[in-house]
């Protein structure tokens, strides 16, 4: 935790201050947070749509606290909202398959249901570009892969 000086009071003396966390901190807070979220990390068989939804809900929820918590440059602010947007399409995709239960992949490892591959590719493709902007930008390491293949 930070402290940001905003006031010296001189002759009598006394300073004010403000804690401040650190906005590298927050982009950490991120990572660890999106390296849990198996629809980003996990390469499953198999999935239900349900879930999806719920875990991109989820995750645009923690995206708004964190741009919320901390006061980023104009940039870093832009990525995470591209972050938020690539989440609202997804649901948005969602709406359009009707499928229910379980989502399996076919032989050739790839989604049964094209939408929601589409979907899935399009989400996925989206955050590991804005990730791997935050990662040059912060200089921190996101320590799980987002499949590309699917």
């Amino acid at each position: 935790m930070g402290i940001k000086i905003n006031g010296v009071s001189i002759p009598v003396g006394g300073i004010s201050w403000e804690y401040t966390e650190s906005k590298k901190k927050g982009i950490q807070e991120m990572f660890y947070y999106l390296e849990s979220k198996r629809i980003l990390t996990n390469p499953m068989e198999m999935e239900i749509k349900e879930w999806s939804e719920k875990s991109a809900i989820e995750i645009k929820n923690k995206l708004v606290e964190i741009l919320s918590k901390y006061e980023y440059d104009r940039i870093t602010v832009k990525i995470i909202k591209a972050m938020i947007d690539t989440c609202n399409e997804f649901l948005d995709d969602m709406q359009k398959i009707d499928a229910s239960g379980i989502i399996y992949k076919n032989s050739q490892k790839d989604w049964c249901d094209m939408r929601y591959s589409a979907a899935m590719k399009k989400f996925r493709k989206n955050f590991r570009y804005n990730i791997k902007l935050l990662t040059e930008e912060y200089d921190i390491e996101f320590l799980k892969e987002i499949p590309e293949e699917y």
